[in-house]
């Protein structure tokens, strides 16, 4: 059989296909997150099912979400899966700029897919949590909290945004930490696993605070779907806008310092890559941009 060879022109080799890529990854990402969450909120009460009242179900079921999300897209498009760690990555020269917006609207449309598939998917479930009632920006707050994140009643607006600032800064500081080829690189293909464990680490030390969105899509998508459902702007309310911005800035502020110590340290002793690790399919994989 004549072998066929495969046209590197295609727009699918170019950004468009790596926008693909963050579509599914990220729709994985809230499918198995946010339905994590669904199990937590919507079955908390129910008596045979003791364990969904456990914190550590959201902690390991976000944990989990990230790492399939990025074996999903870590090859195509390195699998941001979070406009945070696109403007990070593209602020620090390690990502095109003329790529942020294509991934980040990939990342929202899939965030939005997903939180669509589960509000059917979990309809039942939902119906019961409203009394039967239909949803309404008068009843949202009772299911919302399966979709977006929201901070504690003594949460204050700085305690807030600190929380997610940081969430995002360790995420993606510990991210670049992690691939960076010099300084103990996971290999084997275990990066998405590794960085599914700091999402277990951020959850269970950061989490409880505002729900550490950690990344604008995941909170805006899904929050943007249950506005159309019916959740008015009962969903868009005014503390939409934190967990969008204070990722954004943590993100940039998380590579930078990573940069600027770590990475100031690295190049200083002139260290190569360590042993014999292989970067091209990493999990967060761009070329430097001059």
């Amino acid at each position: 059989m004549a072998s066929r060879s495969v046209s590197t022109s295609s727009a699918l080799a170019g950004t468009f296909g790596e926008s693909i890529a963050e579509f599914f990854g990220t729709m994985v990402l809230i499918l198995f997150g946010d339905g994590c969450v669904a199990t937590f909120a919507l079955f908390n009460k129910i008596s045979p099912v003791p364990f969904a009242n456990n914190w550590v179900v959201i902690m390991l079921g976000w944990g989990l979400a990230v790492m399939l999300g990025i074996y999903v897209a870590g090859a195509i498009s390195g699998a941001h899966l979070n406009p945070a760690v696109t403007l990070g990555l593209a602020a620090t020269r390690r990502f095109a700029w003329s790529k942020v917006i294509p991934y980040i609207v990939a990342q929202v449309l899939g965030a939005f897919v997903a939180a669509a598939i589960l509000y059917f998917v979990y309809q039942g479930a939902i119906s019961n949590a409203l009394g039967g009632v239909a949803l309404s920006a008068s009843n949202v707050s009772q299911v919302g909290g399966v979709f977006y994140t929201s901070p504690k009643p003594f949460v204050g607006v700085f305690g807030a945004f600190g929380d997610e600032f940081l969430g995002t800064a360790l995420l993606v500081g510990l991210i670049l930490a992690i691939i960076d080829g010099r300084n103990q690189p996971v290999q084997a293909n275990l990066n998405p696993l590794i960085i599914g464990f700091l999402i277990v680490a951020i959850g269970a030390s950061f989490g409880l605070n505002t729900g550490y969105a950690i990344n604008p899509a995941r909170d805006f998508g899904p929050r943007l779907w249950m506005t159309i459902a019916g959740g008015g702007l009962g969903s868009l309310n005014g503390y939409t806008w934190i967990p969008i911005v204070a990722p954004l800035v943590g993100g940039v502020a998380g590579a930078f310092i990573y940069d600027y110590t770590i990475g100031k340290v690295l190049a200083a002793k002139n260290l190569g890559k360590s042993g014999d690790a292989e970067t091209l399919g990493e999990a967060v994989r761009e070329p430097s941009v001059n």
